[in-house]
């Protein structure tokens, strides 16, 4: 079994018990060294502590069952905004958001899409384009979907949500005439 996937198995059921979701578990080589980056979520966002209680318990256990042989550098942190969707589960939380998506193989020349994420139907996931096309994946054709920053989210929220128009921004300018 790759190491990838011993670790994954060995971190999501100490997530699960300390209240983290396991995004992601990537090994990366940089230069002769191994790096183990192991990512975690939870609602409201994991902070630093989360991170290094984590880490400590988790290096523990994977030096107990020598799991990973040779030198490694364990990094456990949150997936930031652009984070990773790694299952049909995470589509389903996240869809309607913006998101980037890398297929496996190309499609009239093209990997790359970028919009918002429609699904899961089944075991396929779409992403709707700036053109309103929508471009649908069987989740074995994905290689990568990320959520991607969008800086107008809030401000279509907000509207969404029905504010009255002062708590959208609207009638902030200074009035005209008289003392500032």
């Amino acid at each position: 079994m790759e190491v990838r996937e011993e670790v994954r198995q060995l971190a999501a059921p100490l997530a699960g018990e300390a209240g983290f979701e396991l995004v992601d578990v990537e090994l990366v080589v940089q230069g002769r060294q191994r790096v183990i980056r192991v990512l975690l979520d939870k609602p409201g966002g994991v902070t630093l502590g989360d991170c290094a209680a984590f880490s400590r318990h988790l290096g523990d256990c994977l030096d107990m069952n020598q799991t990973v042989a040779g030198s490694y550098r364990l990094e456990v942190s949150s997936p930031g905004m652009d984070r990773p969707l790694t299952s049909l589960e995470a589509v389903a939380r996240f869809a309607g958001r913006r998101v980037t998506l890398t297929s496996v193989m190309p499609r009239d020349s093209r990997r790359n899409y970028d919009g918002e994420l429609l699904g899961p139907v089944g075991t396929t996931l779409g992403v709707r384009t700036e053109d309103k096309v929508e471009h649908w994946f069987d989740w074995t054709e994905v290689k990568v979907v990320r959520l991607a920053l969008d800086p107008w989210e809030e401000v279509r929220d907000a509207r969404g949500a029905g504010l009255p128009a002062r708590e959208r921004g609207a009638g902030s300018r200074r009035p005209r005439g008289g003392s500032r």
